[in-house]
């Protein structure tokens, strides 16, 4: 298998001046500077310096011969280590090889192989200033005259080979991690960041590269290739933060095995579905309860709003930070005494920081999971006709657009609920569906109910007529039971008033919980009913007609270990 090479569509000329430096016999003997064009590959250059044999020892055994003996060019900073260090980095690169782990993520290659490997051939004898290269592992190092990454030394000159340039240094340049490298190093017990890397690492995805492999043809229908190019994708850091990209900007709060165990089951308990979706029940409370876990804990510095003051800003937005949701993922000084990061010290990483937290201070309080789960009932799909009794044909509905502006209706519209039948059992009734509810999270009910004046002004007669109202709800009393259905359905409130000359907003129910999780499934499990007064006579002053803007489920979860405050 090919190795991956990420190539920059230009790249900016490196124009230094070299300072000399002494070099052994073998290493200044070696070529002419006659302007002859030179012959031997950069493979074949670097067997004649016993000093960086080490070295090449390293790049024969991880495959690099081939690559480097090829027309390809690259530039080569020949680092000098001993037989021991070398045989090091050879178990390490058989170990992962064994575990499966491909090469975008084996450590022998990116840390250590491609952190001396740049593409293209670099003169560094021309350089007149300070400059930074591009490595293979996409880390930029700096370069002047004489040094690499300003700690290892350039001895001697360099050896133009056919295949681009080769120089020798005193020693390795140090790798300098990214947050998602530096996450993965970390595995120091109770405050190391082990379930953190193990929930990411659950989410990569060995990908095809079609672009960079090589067709041999096509084989009952499909695309056979002579050299496959793999690449890894987790689609965790794509909707969350590329924490694993050279070329971002992050910063990143991850919780230590000590915090991730003392939160993460009051996380799974909101995610606790029904039995009969089976092993995907427990898939989807896996993934839910991590991912929300970290939900809020990603930022692009690049995103803030400016003026963005690094060491102290007045405010930092998450990732996931949206402005329907102001106050969600959102948090204010962060580095002041209270604050989010506060007392954190952070790591400095080649694309951000990353800041270990030994307490948890993003509490569910502040996750878009908690936001209100809100119903628009003149919305089809969000509700049902047949009635508790389960009479399917007796309710009429109507969407009306919501016309007078002194009137504040979510949505521009709402639904009038009638009932066709004559006789002592007229009862307006219509059961909303509400989705995504989380389970062992309480919930307050409130029921939003419009004025007939919001869709039209001169019904003000209409309007000083009461509407009373019965609220029902129907769920899963345990996630092995079955739902309450039908006359068995929990009373919230009875007979309750309702003001028609105005918005009315009623809370039903405070505190109402489901055992049963309903997050991204696409049947709800929760069902709300409301029925106006029930019998063949209407009392005076009331009107059976039911005017419903929408329905709302608002959270109030536990904040857990997590607050606002040290």
């Amino acid at each position: 298998m090919k190795l991956k090479y990420y190539m920059q569509t230009g790249v900016v000329a490196l124009i230094a001046a070299t300072t000399g430096v002494s070099c052994t016999d073998t290493w200044d003997d070696h070529y002419s500077v006659n302007g002859s064009v030179p012959g031997a590959t950069l493979w074949e250059n670097m067997q004649l310096d016993e000093s960086i044999r080490p070295f090449v020892k390293v790049l024969d055994s991880c495959g690099y011969k081939d690559i480097l003996n090829a027309n390809q060019v690259f530039t080569v900073w020949a680092p000098e280590i001993t037989e021991e260090e070398a045989q090091e980095w050879i178990d390490t690169y058989k170990r992962e090889k064994s575990q499966g782990i491909i090469d975008d993520d084996n450590s022998t290659l990116n840390q250590f192989i491609k952190n001396h490997i740049a593409m293209y051939n670099q003169q560094v004898s021309s350089l007149t200033k300070d400059e930074t290269v591009k490595m293979m592992n996409g880390k930029r190092l700096s370069l002047t005259g004489s040094m690499l990454n300003g700690e290892v030394n350039m001895v001697g000159n360099g050896v133009p080979s056919s295949n681009g340039m080769l120089y020798k240094v005193d020693g390795p340049a140090t790798f300098f991690p990214n947050i998602w490298e530096r996450v993965r190093m970390d595995l120091e017990g109770d405050n190391g960041l082990d379930s953190v890397a193990n929930f990411f690492l659950s989410w990569n995805r060995i990908e095809l590269d079609e672009e960079a492999s090589v067709p041999g043809g096509i084989v009952d229908g499909e695309t056979v290739y002579l050299d496959s190019v793999m690449y890894n994708y987790n689609p965790i850091f794509n909707q969350l933060g590329r924490i694993d990209s050279e070329d971002s900007l992050y910063w990143f709060v991850a919780p230590t095995n000590k915090i991730w165990k003392e939160n993460i089951d009051l996380y799974r308990s909101y995610f606790e579905y029904h039995k009969s979706l089976g092993e995907d029940g427990d898939s989807l409370q896996n993934l839910y309860s991590k991912f929300m876990f970290l939900y809020s804990s990603f930022f692009n510095v690049r995103s803030q709003e400016l003026p963005f003051n690094e060491a102290n800003p007045d405010s930092i937005v998450a990732t996931t930070y949206t402005s329907f949701y102001p106050d969600c993922s959102k948090f204010e000084w962060p580095m002041q005494a209270g604050g989010l990061l506060h007392g954190l010290t952070p790591q400095d990483c080649s694309n951000g920081r990353l800041y270990k937290a030994t307490d948890w201070r993003i509490p569910p309080t502040k996750l878009i999971y908690m936001t209100p789960v809100q119903v628009e009932a003149e919305y089809a799909n969000n509700y049902s006709t047949v009635t508790l009794s389960g009479d399917s044909t007796s309710i009429q509905v109507n969407a009306v657009e919501a016309t007078n502006e002194n009137f504040k209706v979510s949505a521009g519209g709402y639904l009038v609920v009638k009932d066709a039948r004559s006789g002592r059992t007229n009862q307006p009734e219509i059961t909303f569906k509400i989705p995504s509810t989380l389970s062992n999270c309480p919930y307050d009910i409130k029921v939003v109910f419009a004025s007939p004046l919001a869709g039209d002004s001169l019904a003000k007669e209409d309007a000083q007529l009461k509407r009373q109202f019965t609220a029902k709800i129907r769920y899963y009393s345990s996630r092995t039971g079955d739902m309450i259905e039908g006359s068995n359905a929990v009373t919230l409130c009875t007979d309750v008033d309702v003001d028609a000359t105005r918005m009315d907003t009623i809370t039903v129910k405070e505190g109402f919980v489901s055992p049963v999780c309903n997050y991204g499934e696409e049947d709800s499990r929760v069902l709300l009913t409301i029925q106006s007064i029930k019998g063949r006579t209407v009392p005076d002053g009331y009107s059976k007609d039911l005017a419903i803007d929408c329905v709302i489920f608002e959270p109030r979860p536990t904040s857990g270990s997590g607050s606002d405050e040290n």
